[in-house]
C-alpha cells in the first residue's frame, strides 16, 4: 500500500508553487511563496479543472511538506520513492516507471490523465492548477524539459520530454549540424534527440542516463544526435532491477557498450544492414562493478570472466521476458570477448522473440 501525504489546501498551493522550481529555498518563509495562477507554456487544463491554489499561509505542522520540497530540491531529476508514485497515462498508455521520457516532434502535443486531479509543472515554471488531464504543446524550438505531475497526497510522476530535431534531408549523405547521420534503410524516423555536453545524465528511467546510449563516432563533436525506444528500455530497466532483487548484483545500471548507432557508423563497423541499433532500438550491455574496469562482473560465481557470465545473463533475461506478460518483446543474443571487447549481452524491443548467441541453442 501506498504512503499518502495528505496536503491541505493551502500546503498544496506551496507545494505547487514550487514543485518544478530548479531551485527550492526551503528555509523562506512559507507565506511568500505563493503560487502563480497561469499555467506554464503550451499547458491546458480540461474544463472540468478547479485551481486548487491558495494564498494561506502554509498550515502548522507543516514538516512532511518541507521533506517534500527538500527532495524536490536535492534530486530534482531522480526516481520518486515507489509509495509516492502517481500513476499516470501518457499519451493514452501509463508510463511504466515513476521516472520515464517522452518524444515529441515540435508543435505534437503530450496529453496526461489520471484517475484523480493533479498539477502539472514544465521546467522551472509555477504549476497549474489541479485537472483530472492536462496537455502540453511542445515549443517549436528542439530541447529537453523536465515535467512533473503531483496531486495533493504529494504523489508524483516525472517525466523528461524530448523535442525532436527534424530530419530535413533524408537523402544518403545526411548530417545535422556536422554530425553524420547517413542513410536509413528504411522507416527513417521523423526526428531525433539532440544532446549536448551538458545533457549526459539527464534521465530517461530510473536507472538509465541518455548519455549512455550515444553513439561512439565523431567523440569530440557536439550536439550530437540520437534515439532510444521505449521497448528497449523498458526491458533493460526491467532486468537490472531483476538482478539486484535476486541478489547477483547491485549495480545501479548496465555498462551500455553500444546503444545508438547512425546508419553512418552502422555501415563502418560491418554490422547488419537492418540492425535495430540505428533506431535506438538495441543495446549491448554488461555488469560492471566488481571491479568496475570495462569489462563484465563475475556474476555466474565460478571465479573466472568468460563467456559463460555473458550466457548466464542471457539465461536470467531469456527467463525474465518469457515469463512476464507486461513486458515488450524483443531480441537476446550472448557475446564472447574477443580483441576489443569482454564478454557481452545485447537487448532490443524489436517486438517479436529472438534468441542467438547461446551455445547449444
Amino acid at each position: 500500500m501506498r504512503k499518502r501525504l495528505c496536503l491541505s489546501t493551502a500546503a498544496f498551493a506551496l507545494f505547487a508553487s514550487t514543485a518544478c522550481a530548479d531551485e527550492v529555498n526551503s528555509q523562506s518563509d512559507p507565506q511568500t511563496q505563493l503560487p502563480q495562477t497561469e499555467a506554464p507554456s503550451g499547458v491546458q487544463e480540461s474544463p472540468a479543472s478547479s485551481p486548487g491554489q491558495s494564498e494561506e499561509s502554509a498550515p502548522a505542522g507543516g514538516e512532511r511538506l518541507d521533506e517534500v520540497l527538500t527532495e524536490l530540491a536535492n534530486r530534482p531529476d531522480r526516481t520518486p520513492p515507489k509509495d509516492t508514485w502517481l500513476n499516470v497515462a501518457v499519451n493514452g498508455d501509463e508510463a511504466p516507471y515513476p521516472l520515464w521520457h517522452e518524444t515529441l516532434m515540435p508543435g505534437e502535443t503530450l496529453s496526461l490523465e489520471a484517475e484523480g486531479e493533479f498539477a502539472i509543472g514544465v521546467d522551472s515554471e509555477r504549476a497549474t492548477g489541479l485537472a483530472s488531464s492536462h496537455s502540453w504543446t511542445a515549443p517549436d524550438e528542439p530541447g529537453i524539459h523536465r515535467l512533473v505531475a503531483f496531486n495533493p497526497d504529494g504523489e508524483l510522476q516525472r517525466l523528461t520530454v524530448f523535442v525532436l530535431s527534424e530530419m530535413d534531408d533524408r537523402g544518403s549523405n545526411t548530417v545535422m549540424e556536422g554530425y553524420r547521420i547517413g542513410e536509413y534503410p528504411e522507416d527513417t524516423p521523423e526526428g531525433l534527440i539532440r544532446l549536448t555536453q551538458g545533457d549526459m545524465d539527464v534521465p530517461v528511467s530510473p536507472n538509465f542516463t541518455i548519455g549512455q546510449f550515444i553513439c561512439k563516432q565523431q567523440p569530440a563533436h557536439w550536439p550530437k544526435f540520437l534515439m532510444v525506444t521505449e521497448p528497449m528500455l523498458t526491458r533493460v530497466e526491467a532486468l537490472i532491477r531483476e538482478l539486484n532483487a535476486a541478489d547477483r548484483t547491485d549495480a545501479e545500471s548496465f555498462f551500455v557498450m553500444s546503444g545508438y548507432r547512425t546508419p553512418f557508423y552502422n555501415t563502418a563497423i560491418g554490422s547488419a544492414s537492418r540492425s535495430r541499433h540505428m533506431y535506438g532500438d538495441a543495446a549491448d550491455v554488461f555488469v560492471d562493478t566488481d571491479p568496475q574496469n570495462n569489462v563484465m562482473d563475475d556474476i555466474d560465481g565460478d571465479n573466472r570472466v568468460t563467456r559463460a557470465d555473458a550466457e548466464f545473463l542471457y539465461d536470467f533475461a531469456s527467463e525474465l521476458f518469457t515469463k512476464s506478460d507486461e513486458l515488450p518483446a524483443g531480441g537476446i543474443g550472448a557475446y564472447g570477448a574477443n580483441a576489443a571487447h569482454g564478454p557481452f549481452v545485447h537487448v532490443d524491443g524489436r517486438g517479436s522473440v529472438a534468441r542467438w548467441g547461446r551455445r547449444g541453442s
